[in-house]
């Protein structure tokens, strides 16, 4: 049997009643059901959650709408913290030939040159955010292809499409490109283009190789002009880190040393990591 979903009032002083809820957001004070759910009523004024007590505790319900949820589910919204819309739903026309990480690159790469005008980004993009909130997602962070001139028209619709949906899901941008596009007057450029959409400075260390010949020369100077820019600018960082299976690729200790030694103040998260798997038991330690 299936239950239609209940109308909650948009506005107002709402009570939730009967909600289950996992009993990790409650603290687990409330009615346990098992399985780590807990039986609550749940107060909600002007769109802020005000209390969270047993169900029939809320007495004083004056000027409250009553809405019985007869233990049906509430969740924290979703937060996605790393897509990347700007590049999704090209399958149909842009298929990775060979399903390898190197055959989805060239597949990209092929997609925008040919196709990516701010139409067809803006319609992908906005079908995404569609599907997610749908599905209950309140905030993402995405990654955008920030390839100077191309990224300016993609931040343009990253811009308009997180107005457009504010108050719906919170959108957060993060430039992507190798970490070599930062060095010379292109990435003081590409930091601005960040900085001017209140963005969060990102790019990609990938490198194999044998031994330490997997870090090029030269690389921990282009990290810390990369830390430099961000930081003149006061600009958060998210990076692609070691996104291989190559045992020698091993930035993220030189990315965490560097970011110890300059004192870097703000938020600096690191994703895949994908080649710290592969590290010896004490590499891993270490790092």
């Amino acid at each position: 049997m299936t239950h239609a979903m209940p109308d909650v009032p948009a506005t107002g002083r709402v009570l939730l009643a009967n909600a289950t809820l996992p009993s990790a957001v409650t603290g687990g004070t409330l009615n346990h059901l098992g399985d780590g759910l807990g039986r609550a009523d749940i107060q909600i004024e002007h769109g802020e959650v005000t209390a969270i007590a047993p169900p029939g505790l809320l007495t004083s319900r004056e000027g409250l709408a009553v809405v019985d949820l007869d233990g049906g589910l509430v969740l924290p919204g979703f937060v996605d913290m790393h897509t990347h819309l700007d590049k999704g739903h090209i399958w149909p026309r842009s298929p990775n030939p060979d399903g390898t990480f190197m055959g989805a690159i060239g597949a990209v790469m092929a997609d925008r040159e040919a196709h990516w005008s701010a139409t067809d980004t803006r319609a992908r993009f906005d079908f995404g955010l569609r599907c997610a909130y749908a599905h209950g997602t309140a905030a993402i962070r995405t990654h955008l292809d920030t390839y100077l001139p191309h990224g300016r028209s993609t931040w343009r619709v990253f811009a308009e499409l997180r107005e457009a949906w504010a108050g719906r899901i919170d959108l957060q941008g993060v430039s992507i490109c190798p970490i070599d596009r930062l060095a010379g007057e292109d990435g003081a450029a590409l930091a601005d283009l960040v900085a001017e959409h209140g963005g969060v400075l990102g790019f990609v260390t990938r490198f194999t190789g044998s031994g330490h010949e997997a870090i090029p020369p030269g690389f921990q100077d282009l990290l810390d002009h990369a830390f430099a820019l961000a930081e003149a600018r006061g600009l958060a960082m998210d990076l692609h880190v070691d996104e291989s299976g190559e045992t020698a690729a091993a930035t993220l200790p030189l990315i965490a040393r560097t970011a110890i030694r300059r004192g870097f103040r703000r938020r600096l998260q690191v994703g895949h990591i994908c080649s710290l798997s592969r590290q010896p038991d004490a590499v891993i330690e270490e790092t």
